[in-house]
């Protein structure tokens, strides 16, 4: 079974798990948040190693994330707070140790080799030309706050846990009693004569009173409770707004671009670079690799075999060409190397490296009119951005304490707006964003009358608000909800008249009478489904859910009737035909099978997990 394990470790299923891992990592790796607290000490012992206070807190921060993602702020406090996530997240963490454990105790294990290819791989990490880019990479790891060597670690446990589920699920078989079982059931094929009582036949038979929707209306009046709402006016002041209102002359751009020329002349040749990485970098491994170098062994080669960084090593230590996103000392050592040289050691907080330059290039100048837009796109922006800082300053100082935001608007040449009424729920434009609402709606603008502070939407985005209406909730008058109620009541009654009708008619045919003098005498249309399957397109889901759930007929027949929607059907199950299994193609059987399989071995994987979980030593 081990072999199959690690067969599978290389399937589909493993690259979809493993797909999604680094968008895992990028919500649950935030290890800055709980590095270096002191209330990192042991919470639980599983098997005899420690999952420690820090991993808790990591696994309450990335489920809480989980949640906040799919169902948004809407989400009750209480249901996302540490003490209510704690136990799941020390559940899953005592669950996950156990099963790299179990794959650790029987063998299974993951390959440099195979980590390195899957890194190379993942879309996350590459560049602008699709490939892998070891500068994108590194940047990535920083900003989930990994080294390389915890993020192969997370890597190489997630494989691990990938190859064992897999591995036991692809271990699931079915026999042939059992095929030929399901495929009786779910190739099941029935036939039946039904009718329609339609909804709308009942048109002009109900009669609503002004009585009963005074009634409804006095005993139902939280429902057309208006809830509370506010109207703001609003001066949003971004970076985008004012480069809009920005406009450069022809000279200025021109000028800009000679400029440009300049710089790009002055700037160090584009160096494209390889290099030799080893993190653990003691003196011994030091000299060897120098050693080889100095011998004149090929670089490509010994960045194969040697280099710890798996995003480079395969493509021969290539790093493309000189980026800000390398270290500086880094940097400046390659600035001094001619293309061809190689470097001494150089040491950086991510190891020892040997660099050599592998192509030095000019770079290809642009025509004036090919860099126009960027230019006046990068000018524009230089000069909003500058301005926004002092707008944004400004705009607090006027917004302070004033009757109105329009001559605030005037004086500093923003547009303003107003929001029109909207609830706690939020509404359109500004308003549907939740930090306007929650300042609407704050004692300071709602109660004070006061503008709100500076909202920040964004790093270059804030908003200012001001109150302009509000209207408390209140009940709505009858006259303004009377049609609303009459259409409800009317729905009502109709929905009843109809299962009353409906039922009926079904008692008769209980009775003994036949659908089809049953169907002719309620001037009903009926009509014949002959051996339909459980997927038919032709007859509606409503319609075949209640067939298929209807017993096998007694003495010939089975008699039925049920709501649906817009109607109350009839029916009569005349006869039911099994599936054969032998009556499939070869490629139906063989899909049948790996389903039904893959169906227990999942089953099986859950049992194990179970066993695993009752038989493991664990502390708290």
């Amino acid at each position: 079974m081990l072999q199959t394990i690690r067969d599978n470790s290389k399937g589909v299923v493993a690259g979809i798990l493993i797909g999604f891992l680094v968008i895992i990592f990028a919500v649950s790796g935030s290890e800055a948040l709980f590095s270096g607290s002191s209330n990192s000490g042991e919470v639980v012992s599983v098997g005899g190693e420690s999952i420690t206070e820090n991993q808790v807190m990591r696994e309450v921060y990335r489920q809480r994330q989980q949640i906040l993602n799919q169902y948004g702020d809407s989400v009750p406090s209480e249901m996302v707070s540490d003490e209510r996530l704690r136990e799941p997240a020390i559940n899953n963490l005592v669950q996950r140790q156990l099963l790299i454990q179990y794959a650790r105790e029987h063998g299974m294990a993951v390959s440099n080799a195979e980590l390195d290819s899957l890194i190379v791989s993942f879309p996350q990490f590459a560049g602008e030309s699709g490939r892998f880019d070891a500068n994108r990479y590194q940047q990535v790891l920083r900003s989930m706050g990994y080294t390389p060597t915890e993020y192969k670690n997370m890597l190489r446990q997630e494989m691990l846990l990938s190859q064992l589920s897999s591995g036991i699920g692809a271990s699931g078989f079915v026999t042939d009693d059992e095929l030929q079982r399901f495929a009786a059931l779910n190739y099941q094929t029935r036939s039946f004569q039904y009718a329609i009582l339609e909804e709308q036949s009942l048109a002009g038979e109900v009669e609503v009173s002004e009585t009963e929707i005074e009634t409804y209306y006095q005993d139902n009046q939280q429902q057309f409770r208006q809830p509370e709402q506010v109207a703001v006016d609003y001066i949003d002041l971004s970076v985008a707004v004012l480069m809009e209102q920005i406009e450069l002359d022809e000279q200025t751009l021109r000028d800009q671009y000679e400029q440009n020329l300049e710089a790009q002349a002055a700037e160090q040749t584009p160096r494209r670079v390889s290099h030799i990485l080893l993190e653990d970098a003691d003196d011994d491994r030091v000299a060897q690799v120098q050693e080889a170098l100095e011998s004149g062994e090929d670089f490509a080669e010994l960045a194969q075999n040697y280099s710890d960084d798996v995003g480079s090593s395969g493509q021969g230590g290539d790093l493309g060409y000189i980026s800000e996103g390398l270290p500086e000392a880094f940097i400046d050592a390659a600035n001094q190397l001619a293309e061809g040289e190689v470097s001494g050691p150089v040491e950086t907080d991510a190891g020892v490296h040997f660099i050599k330059v592998t192509e030095e290039s000019g770079t290809e100048v642009q025509s004036f009119e090919e860099s126009r837009d960027r230019i006046a796109r990068q000018l524009k922006r230089v000069q909003a951005e500058t301005e926004f800082a002092g707008l944004m300053e400004r705009l607090s100082e006027l917004s302070y304490n004033t009757d109105s935001l329009e001559p605030v608007a005037e004086e500093l040449s923003l547009p303003m707006g107003n929001t029109g009424l909207f609830s706690r729920n939020g509404g359109t434009g500004v308003a549907a964003e939740r930090p306007v609402v929650e300042a609407a709606f704050s004692d300071e603008v709602l109660v004070d009358n006061n503008s709100s502070h500076l909202i920040e939407l964004a790093a270059d985005r804030v908003v200012v608000v001001k109150k302009t209406e509000h209207q408390e909730s209140y009940i709505q008058e009858l006259d303004t909800v009377r049609d609303q109620i009459a259409t409800r009541l009317e729905a009502q009654k109709t929905r009843a008249l109809l299962a009353e009708r409906g039922e009926a008619l079904l008692s008769e045919l209980q009775s003994g009478a036949s659908l089809e003098s049953v169907a002719a005498e309620a001037g009903l249309d009926l009509q014949q489904a002959e051996a339909v399957e459980r997927s038919d397109a032709d007859v509606s889901r409503e319609l075949l859910s209640h067939v298929f759930a209807l017993p096998h007929p007694e003495a010939g027949v089975q008699n039925s009737g049920t709501p649906i929607d817009g109607g109350y059907a009839l029916m009569t199950l005349t006869e039911v035909q099994p599936g054969d299994w032998t009556q499939l193609s070869e490629s139906e059987q063989r899909a049948l099978r790996s389903n039904l399989a893959q169906m227990h071995g999942q089953q099986e994987y859950l049992a194990f997990r179970d066993q695993l979980r009752a038989n493991a030593k664990i502390s708290r």
